[in-house]
């Protein structure tokens, strides 16, 4: 007996069969194809290089009360300097390893925009989406769009500024992305939507709600499909909020505890390895390495994540104030300073920094494990060593190539005093 078959039902079948496997794969997202960078230099610089990278950063962690710090230094056409200096605890016995990993803060930032980025070339997203298409039931945050939300230009309040005070004591408390979120929205607006730039952790925290919302994909496996894997980033994870410990060689973090009256208490830093990211999120709670960093600062300098017709839209950067320098201004979730682009960071126990010029190829990556002195004291360090660099004396057959930064060791070493925190009495 002939079998009769039912076409329409089998076609009915194989159409939710195939729809399943189409939702399946945008929810997983395709896997995005790795890029390459400029090769950097495995050789030495000047010995007299050397010696200025080494006092420099030493002044740095007498300045900051650090007991340890990491660094590093790449110029294509002089050589390269890594450095690992003290040791992960005030008064301790273990000392630095350049292969140590370290809570990244800030830092995270221009990595969530090039999520967004790679979500736009993806067609998830547009630039031009209100952050509200997302998040309908969240108030507060009509007419901003998630491309405000990256360049820093929502208008929303920082709760950076009003729940940051409260972490340094708190390090392990599990904290909400929508608690986060929601004291921003409720702060003073520092202007309407696209007006102008102001720093607000609230922005990159928002912009994670909103992409989870988008993909239905949490961050861990955003961060290593779009940037991580990418970039070959092996030692760079986001933590679950529940880890509290990082794995592998981990650079332990301090801060000085402030009284009430702003005083720090120098003598009985902070231990603060043990943290949840869960008080960054989004906007800080990425752990990665040295090696790590200087790939991902030439992959942001250069826009090597980013897909050619969007590279210029990312770099269209906005005055990080009204009376800034004209060479100081704010891109994809950092900052462009003279020709190099970048960012510093802090979270409890952690400051760092990185910067690199996408034309030479000059990059520079800084931490600190004590934050007391904040991001802004690394970003400075990172300045000061990058112009030291700068005038580098050039590898047998290279040319020193010109840098043109905007700003002097000798004016570095004085920002850097001005910074001082924790010193002795004289």
């Amino acid at each position: 007996m002939t079998k009769r078959i039912n076409w329409g039902r089998r076609a009915g079948l194989l159409a939710v069969a195939l729809g399943v496997v189409l939702g399946l794969t945008a929810c997983a997202g395709a896997t995005a194809a790795p890029v390459s960078l400029q090769e950097q230099p495995s050789h030495s610089f000047p010995a007299a290089s050397v010696e200025a990278f080494d006092a420099s950063l030493a002044e740095a962690m007498a300045l900051a009360a650090a007991p340890g710090a990491l660094a590093g230094v790449w110029a294509p056409w002089s050589g390269s300097w890594v450095s690992a200096q003290g040791t992960t605890a005030p008064g301790g016995a273990e000392a630095m390893s350049t292969d140590m990993r370290f809570r990244i803060g800030d830092n995270t930032q221009p990595m969530t925009c090039d999520v967004l980025y790679g979500l736009v070339a993806e067609g998830t997203v547009a630039l031009d989406d209100e952050v509200s298409d997302y998040l309908p039931a969240l108030g507060g945050i009509g007419g901003i769009t998630l491309g405000q939300l990256c360049h820093g230009t929502s208008g929303l309040g920082d709760f950076g500024k009003t729940l940051g005070p409260l972490f340094p004591a708190n390090p392990t408390r599990q904290w909400s992305a929508l608690e986060l979120v929601s004291d921003g929205i409720a702060s003073s607006r520092t202007g309407r939507p696209g007006d102008a730039y102001a720093p607000s952790d609230t922005n990159y925290a928002l912009l994670g709600l909103a992409l989870e919302e988008a993909t239905h994909s949490d961050w861990k496996t955003l961060y290593k499909r779009l940037v991580f894997d990418r970039l070959g980033m092996d030692d760079s994870v986001f933590p679950e909020p529940t880890t509290l410990e990082i794995s592998g060689p981990f650079v332990p973090g301090w801060e000085a505890p402030r009284a009430p009256d702003g005083t720090l208490a120098c003598d009985a830093p902070r231990d603060e390895t043990q943290l949840s990211n869960s008080l960054a999120f989004t906007a800080g709670g990425v752990v990665s390495s040295l090696d790590d960093m200087q790939r991902y600062a030439q992959s942001f300098a250069t826009g090597a994540l980013l897909s050619d017709d969007l590279k210029e839209k990312a770099w269209e950067t906005v005055p990080l104030s009204a009376d800034a320098p004209a060479w100081q201004g704010f891109g994809p979730g950092g900052v462009q300073m003279g020709p190099l682009r970048g960012q510093s960071g802090y979270i409890p126990g952690h400051i760092s920094a990185m910067l690199s010029d996408p034309g030479t190829g000059l990059t520079v990556v800084v931490l600190l494990n004590n934050s007391t002195a904040g991001s802004g004291f690394a970003q400075t360090l990172a300045m000061k060593l990058a112009a030291i660099a700068a005038k580098a004396q050039p590898a047998d057959g290279e040319k020193l190539p010109l840098v043109g930064l905007p700003w002097s060791e000798e004016q570095m070493t004085e920002r850097l005093a001005a910074g001082a925190v924790c010193q002795p009495a004289a």
